[in-house]
């Protein structure tokens, strides 16, 4: 997949959450521009943080178990305060286990520059070289507005 050092052009949510695609471009003086989309697909959970001007270095997948432990009072408070995310269960091993019985995963995302964030789905894969190449404008309509991308985002 080709995402090290792509800039986070942006990102879409679709299907009330269950797909997420990251629009990523290879932006750098004399290098040709290259575009690469990244999709999410059966996504129960995700989170990103300080998404503005972000180089991707690495999206890598890690065991949910762990990862749901790391996070467990973040999921709990957003449980509490925005509900919405699937198979949840108070205790966050059991929460991990229902997950990975289910047949998701979980993937890391870090950046150069602030980003970080983390994705619970069953899928990941790069969209076809040409139809990221080929965007049309209403394409890029289906992303999120540009004054979003500076935000914290959480599909609970």
């Amino acid at each position: 997949m080709k995402y090290h050092d792509y800039i986070l052009e942006g990102y879409s949510v679709r299907q009330n959450g269950a797909q997420i695609t990251l629009h990523l471009v290879y932006d750098y003086s004399n290098a040709p521009k290259d575009w690469s989309d990244i999709e999410f697909s059966d996504v129960v959970i995700y989170n990103f943080t300080h998404t503005g001007g972000a180089i991707i270095t690495d999206i890598y997948e890690v065991p949910i178990t762990p990862l749901v432990n790391e996070k467990k009072k973040d999921l709990a408070e957003w449980w509490k305060n925005y509900g919405g995310f699937g198979l949840w269960n108070d205790d966050a091993e059991i929460y991990g286990a229902k997950l990975e019985s289910e047949g998701y995963r979980a993937w890391r995302i870090d950046s150069a520059i602030g980003f970080g964030g983390f994705i619970i789905g069953k899928e990941i894969k790069q969209a076809e070289p040409n139809q990221a190449m080929q965007r049309t404008s209403a394409s890029v309509t289906d992303r999120a507005p540009s004054s979003t991308l500076r935000a914290s985002h959480s599909r609970l």
